[in-house]
């Protein structure tokens, strides 16, 4: 597992999630367009001045537009709008300068009445649901605008050039909508803008018009401050031009197409950039190891652009305020340079490059470091812990071998993710007593060689969401108190030489989302508890928030004939259980069939008997079910074939019997492999079933021929009784009354027997010949 958005590693998502939360809470927040600041709780007092008549029609017009039931516009009654909630007036004037409604839920599209409030400096109708385009008349009414907020809406279409028109605009605000379209060219006059986000939209075309008209229409270079366009649709090269933006403290181009170049001249005279985002483009960064920056840079992403310069950049070694540093993907090959340690980092990711040598042993701060697919060896040096407090860990496909220092595992005690995966370790995991990282959340020991039983402290990680452990050589049973782990969503144990009962306690996990106990020693059945798994029983659960500041949460589930690995968002909605290539004896127990929100399901390669549980086609939301190679008996079910999304059936090896049913999902379930090594299973795709040549053209001429066999018979046995009876007693009726009596009631139980038979025999006769006729056609 590493930290980021691609396979390999990168801690920034491409929205830098993480980068900007480190952001706000390092930084001044912007200030925002009201006093209240959209709070939702303060509300402003009332003013002396009374305000517009025309503005106050005008706001309670955009309430009756857009407004949703909730108390947001309770203070909007009156006529003194100034007092309103989200409201500023002018105290001379009584015009209203700032309108707030930020996450207040209005809806719908901007109205254009809006645009009567000429006077407006502040417009913040940020995080709500607004959809629709921005009003043209923006640019033409709203001529003393010098803040406009949008962000976190539904707004689609282009940016109206009117926008340009905005002489006094200083800050535009646009982010995280559905805007397409290019950025339009009036913005290239705009000398007095000083930030400008329109982050996380489908804008598209190149930033040379943009980038050029700033540089070269502003005499004193332009004020812009603050540039955030990342992930959009932005291609072409970066032109040197941006190098002038002398003000620029913030540039964040990352997650688009962008290619070409980026060289000193981009950077010449940025001496005041702070934080410098460009990962995730095709970039090719090309910086002279001698390079000096005329910035002193506080963070730095340029994680999957290409460094044409493998080795560590030297240049780094000047950023002296440098706290957060991003370099995932780039291309550094060698040993990390001895000056790295000086630098006290807040964050470190050097993942999916070449590097190697040893891990570093000294250092100070990192709340993270992300040093995953690498090439480093070595073990884990005794005075890591002592050097590094981090909360987040990740160095996992590496070559790191040797045992876990108790120091590491137990001192560390700010860890709130761990991943060593994929390494060489080997020994037990030291077993904490004093003290121990107990608000770890997500800690990945999986495939390397640790062997032992479970440390008991991990009973005292109530926080632990996330447990995998699988292909290691861990041993002994599994204790009871891991079912005490309450916020366990995952628990992988694959792989390796656990013995025993699977506890019944495990069915106290009701968050648990992912069980794999598979390819162990486990005996005794199959707990019928875990048909008690809460989140599982549900058929809609809402989803498990696994994401943890951008890093990648990836585990390896076997579904479907092969394992894959989920992450994050993915991740969150999979339901599996998988208690394959064990010793499990006994009948599938009936409570499986209650956890009806199960996707993947795997008893195979076990000891177990009897039938398959008929409900189990009430467990409409399988993926996949493999109960192969176990001693299971009776037919399929035929409830199976309500199991309308299966996609992976696996049945082969088993004692199963009787006909493969044909309608509904299994008319898609044709694959010979499913049910090869059932001896007495017949029907498609095996051999036709006994007796049954020609089944399937002459089903319903057989069924009718069978059960007008059935009538006759019964027909006759039931007439050959009551004649039987009638001799048998004929010797003893004396009276010719009673005689006649008998041969009356004979008679008619005679005629109606007769005219049923018959009628039933032309009737299955007319369809039998029926049938004939439509297929000789």
């Amino acid at each position: 597992m590493a930290i980021g958005t691609c396979s390999k590693g990168g801690f920034f998502s491409s929205n830098h999630a993480t980068a900007l939360h480190i952001v706000l809470l390092l930084s001044i927040g912007a200030i925002s367009c009201s006093l209240g600041g959209g709070d939702g709780d303060r509300r402003l007092e009332e003013r002396s001045i009374s305000c517009k008549e025309s503005e106050r029609q005008a706001l309670l017009a955009i309430k009756s537009d857009m407004y949703k039931s909730n108390d947001w516009f309770s203070s909007w009654i009156g006529d003194n709008c100034c007092g309103w909630r989200g409201v500023v007036c002018d105290n001379a004037t009584g015009h209203v300068t700032n309108l707030d409604l930020s996450s207040s839920q209005i809806a719908g599209e901007i109205p254009l009445i809006l645009g009567n409030l000429t006077n407006l400096v502040c417009l913040n109708l940020s995080s709500n649901n607004i959809s629709g385009r921005i009003p043209e008349s923006f640019g033409d009414r709203l001529l003393n605008l010098e803040e406009l907020r949008l962000s976190d809406n539904n707004i689609s279409g282009q940016i109206p050039e009117s926008i340009g028109n905005l002489q006094s605009l200083r800050r535009l605000y646009l982010s995280n909508n559905a805007i397409t379209g290019q950025i339009p060219g009036s913005m290239a006059g705009r000398c007095n803008l000083e930030e400008l986000d329109l982050s996380q939209n489908n804008i598209d075309g190149e930033l040379t018009y943009l980038l050029d008209g700033l540089s070269s229409n502003c005499p004193r270079g332009a004020n812009l401050s603050s540039l955030i366009l990342g992930a959009n649709n932005l291609s072409g090269a970066i032109p040197s031009s941006l190098g002038h933006l002398s003000q620029l403290r913030e540039l964040d181009l990352s997650s688009n197409s962008l290619r070409g170049n980026i060289n000193e001249s981009h950077f010449s005279e940025l001496t005041n950039l702070n934080r410098l985002f460009i990962s995730h483009n095709s970039l090719d960064v090309i910086l002279p190891n001698d390079w000096l920056p005329p910035f002193d840079a506080f963070m730095i992403d340029m994680s999957f652009c290409h460094f044409k310069n493998a080795s560590f950049p030297s240049w780094l070694r000047n950023q002296t305020n440098l706290a957060f540093l991003s370099l995932s993907g780039v291309g550094l090959s060698g040993n990390t340079p001895a000056w790295l340690s000086d630098i006290g980092f807040g964050g470190l990711n050097l993942s999916s490059n070449n590097l190697n040598g040893s891990l570093p042993s000294r250092g100070s701060g990192y709340g993270w470091m992300d040093l995953s697919y690498n090439s480093f060896v070595g073990p884990i040096p005794l005075t890591f812990a002592r050097n590094f407090t981090p909360y987040l860990l990740s160095l996992s496909h590496n070559r790191i071998n040797g045992s876990l220092p108790p120091s590491f595992i137990c001192g560390m005690t700010a860890l709130e993710v761990l991943d060593l995966s994929f390494n060489d370790l080997s020994g037990e995991v030291p077993n904490c007593s004093d003290s121990y990282p107990n608000n770890i959340l997500y800690l990945h020991l999986n495939n390397n060689n640790l062997s032992g039983r479970l440390p008991s402290f991990l009973k005292d990680l109530g926080q632990l969401t996330v447990l995998d452990l699988g292909d290691n050589k861990f041993s002994g049973e599994i204790p009871e108190w891991l079912g005490s782990l309450s916020f366990l969503t995952v628990l992988r144990l694959s792989s390796n030489l656990f013995h025993g009962n699977i506890p019944v306690s495990l069915a106290n996990l009701a968050g648990l989302q992912v069980l794999d106990l598979s390819s162990n020693n486990f005996v005794g059945s199959v707990p019928s508890s875990l048909g008690n798994l809460s989140t599982i029983v549900m058929k809609k659960h809402s989803a498990t928030d696994l994401n943890y500041e951008g890093y990648i949460q990836s585990i390896s589930i076997t579904a479907k004939g092969s394992s894959l690995d989920y992450t994050n968002i993915v991740l969150s909605f999979v339901t599996s259980i998988d208690l394959s290539n064990n010793n499990l004896s006994g009948e599938i127990p009936e409570e499986l069939t209650n956890l009806l929100g199960l996707n993947f399901l795997s008893l195979a390669r076990n000891h177990l008997t009897g039938k398959i549980p008929e409900k189990i086609g009430g467990m409409k939301e399988l993926l996949s079910l493999d109960l192969s190679m176990n001693n299971l008996t009776g037919g399929i079910p035929s409830s199976m074939s309500n199991l309308d999304f299966l996609g992976h059936l696996n049945l082969s090896y088993n004692n199963l019997s009787g006909r493969i049913p044909t309608s509904n999902k299994f008319s898609t379930l044709d694959d010979l492999s499913i049910y090869v090594g059932n001896d007495n299973l017949c029907g498609k795709p095996l051999q036709e079933c006994p007796g049954s040549a020609g089944k399937e053209e002459k089903e319903d001429d057989d069924d009718g021929g069978d059960k007008l066999e059935r009538i006759l018979i019964y027909a006759f046995v039931a007439l050959g009784y009551v004649v039987g009876f009638w001799i048998s007693l004929g010797t003893l009726i004396v009276k010719k009354s009673l005689r006649v009596a008998l041969f009356q009631f004979l008679d008619k139980v005679y005629d109606k027997i007769y005219v049923q038979l018959v009628l039933k025999s032309r009737k299955l006769k007319s369809k039998i010949m029926a049938k004939n006729d439509l297929n000789c056609r």
